[in-house]
């Protein structure tokens, strides 16, 4: 009988998922979803703030500067604390934490936003990466996708290549540039996503890895004369701005509401919820830059809210 039972429990253990893919269920998933949604409409405003700060005296250095320094700073002793889970974590998906969301996509997104508008960096960082997302779980951990993930991630690619095709074509020169950089980014925050998950750091610990790293980095270029300022010619209201999106909301308020949301949600899910950052963005940009929708964003935004919604699978869900 003893033997009988150890049997059925490895038989079990042997079936059950690994820790990556299980999600949270009650009050954990619905705590989740609130943090999703948190995350999503501080995205949303830092992708107006990195638009305003880059068309004006800001340059990426700057920004770079007030997005990783609250991080490194003020959370170091949870990094300290952590240094042997740290330290047990793959290499690679280490790098995967610290550059998909650190320097490399910083960059990518400042600049492709110095030419092209908030509502296309939302449409195309934040409505692309559940692709991307996807296509890293199939490729590397034989993640199955369902025909509602395939077909709602199908009307989200429509609506990126609408964007890209149409914006080609039509949109001010040069803004093509930056949307090209935005996809790159796109990708990156894919990477980051998955290493995220799979890493399963605390979320405050996985921050202030990336926010160290990125930090010395900036220091790096700095006293290489690779990177300059506008700091000193920054009004002070643009600066209180920046502050608080950059260094309060973004550098450490959505640190820990996108990590509980990835272990609570899982990456894919996430990454669909996440897609409505482009329409928020959108409408935030519209009084706050001045900008204005055009036809091909606006079908663009359509596509990939509807595809959201369907690849997220939450109207299936509990």
């Amino acid at each position: 009988m003893p033997q009988t039972a150890t049997q059925h429990t490895s038989s079990i253990s042997a079936q059950e998922p690994p820790k990556y893919k299980q999600y949270a269920t009650g009050w954990g998933f619905r705590l989740g979803l609130l943090a999703a949604f948190v995350s999503i409409l501080i995205w949303a405003s830092w992708l107006v703030s990195m638009r305003a700060g880059m068309t004006n005296t800001l340059t990426a250095f700057d920004l770079g500067i007030l997005r990783y320094s609250p991080p490194a700073l003020l959370l170091f002793p949870f990094l300290w604390r952590a240094r042997a889970q740290v330290k047990a974590v793959s290499p690679v998906l280490l790098l995967g934490v610290i550059c998909g969301a650190g320097l490399p996509f910083f960059y990518l997104s400042a600049t492709g936003l110095k030419y092209a508008p908030a509502s296309h960096a939302g449409l195309l960082i934040l409505g692309a990466f559940p692709f991307f997302v996807t296509l890293l779980a199939v490729l590397f951990y034989q993640e199955k996708v369902s025909r509602e993930r395939k077909t709602g991630l199908s009307l989200v690619s429509i609506g990126v290549i609408v964007l890209l095709s149409l914006s080609l074509l039509t949109a001010p020169e040069n803004t093509w540039k930056g949307d090209l950089l935005l996809l790159a980014a796109s990708f990156f925050w894919a990477v980051y996503t998955v290493s995220l998950r799979i890493a399963g750091l605390p979320p405050l610990v996985s921050t202030a890895l990336m926010g160290l790293v990125s930090l010395i980095a900036l220091a790096v270029l700095w006293a290489t004369g690779l990177a300059s300022s506008g700091l000193a010619d920054a009004s002070w209201d643009m600066l209180a701005g920046q502050i608080l999106v950059q260094s309060l909301l973004v550098g450490l308020m959505t640190g820990f509401s996108y990590g509980y949301a990835i272990q609570k949600l899982g990456a894919e899910n996430m990454a669909a919820i996440g897609a409505f950052t482009p329409v928020l963005a959108a409408l935030i940009a519209i009084p706050v830059l001045g900008e204005h929708l055009e036809g091909y964003s606006i079908a663009g935004l359509i596509f990939v809210s509807v595809g959201v919604v369907i690849a997220s699978g939450i109207l299936k869900k509990r």
